[in-house]
């Protein structure tokens, strides 16, 4: 017999009845306007809540939320009460399945009350998405027993509780009180941000939560390697403006950053020390890049103006004028830095980047609003506003591929080639849309962002494995092999910057700088 379930609204309701439910609702990232990601409707945001909530049956029991897996191994995060017998456990999940936990799958967190377990299993088994706090609503569960699962609303009074031992730093009200240790704290988006643990009965203001943030700093100190999954803020940077171009160095060391209207910066960006403020521009920069070699920088403005600059002396070293007219959209410099590749709508054009002398215009290539080289440098992809994907031989200038990137009427805004150059990416309306190089043939589509969103930039991480998005509706990280989502990063970003090091820059209101284990 199935029982139902009620949810106590704002968190200060009549406690909630013990409940059962079905399914579980698409994963979903917020961002700073609900206009590009609305909330989920409560139906769903209780489905999602429900299949990342286990209950840990043992000496001691509780809750836990399952919050990664490498091939058939799923890790479970708890707090240390839940498992602190000496006796074997087990991880029930919401299927009601169970599976033993060997005593070395059994890890305690360092400085903080969080414990993880790991169990396998062939299942597949929904993983929680993890976010920071970012909205005052809040839901909790909590499995009281195998299969029997309790649901609440709540309030976030602070995220930097009066609690603050043992990495309690999340305080909420919520009827959901004193029903055991381990439960998640999920937003209004069905994603993780805290861990239940501690409760005051006499005080519905009372309870704590350990906030995701703290696991995703510790998880590597005890071994566990979360991947794309694993992401940590290390650093902002606030630019003269919001950056419309940023250009990573390939080690990962030097940034370089619009710093509006006719001004670029330079950072360090390890240490926020700005470098350089080179001015030259007449009009807003577009795009820039950086040589392999750091020796070289290139922007592009909006009225058709290329700056070569030798980044030795901040000094320019050549300059390419086009019509004021054709904005230059984006650049690209060779492997070996001695050829500048710029788009524009006049079209791809190769220049020899030591004289500035216009080597080579590539054929029906007008129109060009984004493009992306293979690191060998044979391969150059571009993206146009009649929403197509051409893919050149850099070799001989000759068009290989056009790929159709979806309806007429809508755009290309950002392609990426991926680093074996096997893999084409093109960004469009809402659209991810990825290619095999060679034979032209569509391997996979990943509706990655809101319906009113465009993708605006690209990148394939170092190992190819995944690509990033960015567009009004945050950052994402998504698996290609399975197109299935990692990571969502929250707040609009135009730009981003990806380097060999796992570096990630996001450019929008501030530079966000995140760092992958």
């Amino acid at each position: 017999m199935m029982v139902g379930m009620a949810i106590a609204s704002g968190g200060l309701g009549p406690v909630p009845v013990l409940g059962r439910f079905e399914g579980w609702g698409l994963q979903a990232s917020a961002s700073d306007s609900s206009l590009f990601n609305p909330p989920l409707a409560i139906e769903e945001v209780t489905a999602i809540a429900k299949d990342m909530t286990v209950f840990i049956a043992g000496p001691t029991s509780g809750s836990g939320a399952i919050v990664h897996r490498q091939g058939n191994v799923y890790t479970v995060l708890t707090t240390k009460t839940v498992v602190s017998g000496s006796g074997p456990y087990q991880v029930v999940t919401s299927n009601g399945r169970r599976y033993s936990v060997s005593p070395s799958g059994v890890i305690m967190l360092p400085l903080v009350d969080l414990a993880v377990l790991q169990f396998t299993s062939s299942e597949t088994y929904p993983v929680a998405q993890l976010a920071e706090p970012s909205d005052s609503q809040i839901y909790l569960t909590v499995a009281t027993q195998p299969q029997t699962t309790l649901f609440a609303a709540g309030n976030l009074v602070s995220t930097a509780g009066m609690n603050l031992s043992d990495g309690y730093d999340l305080l909420y009200n919520s009827a959901l009180q004193s029903a055991g240790s381990g439960g998640p704290v999920v937003d209004r988006w069905g994603r993780l941000i805290g861990i239940q643990g501690r409760f005051n009965p006499e005080s519905v203001t009372a309870s704590s939560a350990i906030a995701v943030s703290n696991f995703l700093r510790l998880a590597p100190t005890v071994g566990l390697n979360l991947g794309w999954r694993g992401s940590l803020l290390s650093n902002m940077i606030q630019p003269a403006t919001q950056p419309r171009a940023i250009a990573l160095s390939p080690d990962g060391s030097l940034l370089a950053t619009d710093g509006g209207y006719n001004q670029i910066q330079l950072w360090d960006w390890q240490s926020s020390q700005l470098i350089y403020t080179l001015s030259g521009h007449n009009s807003e920069v577009n795009s820039l890049a950086i040589s392999p070699n750091k020796q070289i920088l290139v922007s592009g403005d909006q009225q058709g103006q290329a700056i070569i600059w030798n980044l030795r002396t901040g000094q320019i070293a050549n300059t390419i004028t086009r019509s004021p007219s054709n904005p230059i959209t984006s650049v690209a410099i060779t492997g070996n830095g001695q050829t500048l590749i710029t788009g524009s709508n006049q079209g791809i054009e190769l220049w020899d980047i030591n004289t500035g002398r216009l080597v080579l215009t590539l054929p029906e290539s007008g129109e060009a609003n984004a493009i992306a080289i293979s690191p060998d440098s044979r391969t150059l992809v571009s993206g146009h506003l009649d929403n197509t994907v051409k893919v050149w031989n850099l070799l001989n200038g000759n068009l290989v591929h056009t790929l159709e990137a979806g309806e007429p009427g809508f755009i290309v805004e950002s392609v990426a080639i991926s680093p074996d150059g096997q893999t084409i990416a093109g960004g469009t309306y809402r659209e991810i849309r990825l290619w095999n190089r060679e034979r032209g043939i569509r391997q996979r589509t990943i509706v990655a962002h809101c319906d009113l969103c465009y993708v605006y930039d690209l990148a394939f991480t170092p190992e190819g494995e995944a690509i990033v998005s960015t567009s009004e509706d945050g950052t994402k990280i998504w698996n290609i092999a399975e197109g299935t989502l990692l990571r969502t990063i929250d707040g609009s970003a135009k730009t981003l910057a990806l380097s060999g090091d796992r570096t990630l820059i996001l450019g929008g209101d501030t530079l966000r700088i995140w760092q992958f284990p």
